[in-house]
């Protein structure tokens, strides 16, 4: 579930831009969901041994050995992470990126250089941008949508969600503000 994973899927009609398509058999705790029934419920690199064994039984194994990489790890806890895909809001910059083009070619940039290299190919490579995070460090969005996404209600302060949430809140990491729910204006049920 790394970004090369997501493009070669994207390259091969798997997935689609709007996530249609994606599969992840991995709950927030890193184990197996009931999607992969012999492995349901086990951690996914405690899975690693089963999973060969298995494929071995099944005359499907290819290669088994050890190959030495680098890994990503948390930074505060020293443990493997794992790429999982979650639901993100992003930015589309690419839908954008010719106009962003065009008015870098209209601004005078001190060095010049900056404009016709430096930033213009930054901006010739550029990619939607996700501005969510989900994890219980990351910068979550505060916004509460309807089911269909027609209704949004940005909150502005931990006073306003203290508002909604009919509670004085000590903490406003994602666990312990997700169960707050707003009526919507619209008619469309809670907003979460």
């Amino acid at each position: 579930f790394g970004e090369d994973d997501h493009r070669v899927c994207l390259a091969e009609g798997i997935v689609r831009r709007d996530g249609t398509g994606l599969v992840c058999p991995v709950d927030d705790k890193g184990c197996f969901t009931d999607e992969v029934p012999d492995f349901a419920g086990q951690h996914v690199k405690a899975a690693d041994k089963p999973i060969k064994s298995k494929l071995q039984a099944m005359g499907n194994l290819v290669y088994s050995g050890t190959e030495v990489h680098n890994y990503p790890h948390c930074w505060r806890s020293d443990t493997p992470l794992i790429y999982k895909a979650v639901p993100s809001w992003f930015i589309k910059v690419e839908d954008a990126r010719d106009r962003l083009i065009a008015h870098n070619a209209e601004t005078h940039w001190v060095p010049a250089f900056v404009k016709e290299r430096r930033f213009h190919n930054f901006l010739a490579e550029a990619r939607d941008w996700c501005v969510s995070r989900s994890r219980y460090w990351g910068t979550p969005i505060p916004l509460w949508v309807s089911s269909d996404f027609e209704e949004v209600v940005c909150i502005g302060s931990v006073a306003e969600l203290e508002a909604h949430a009919g509670r004085k809140l000590t903490d406003i990491h994602r666990h312990c503000i997700d169960d707050i729910e707003i009526p919507s204006k619209r008619g469309k049920g809670m907003l979460k």
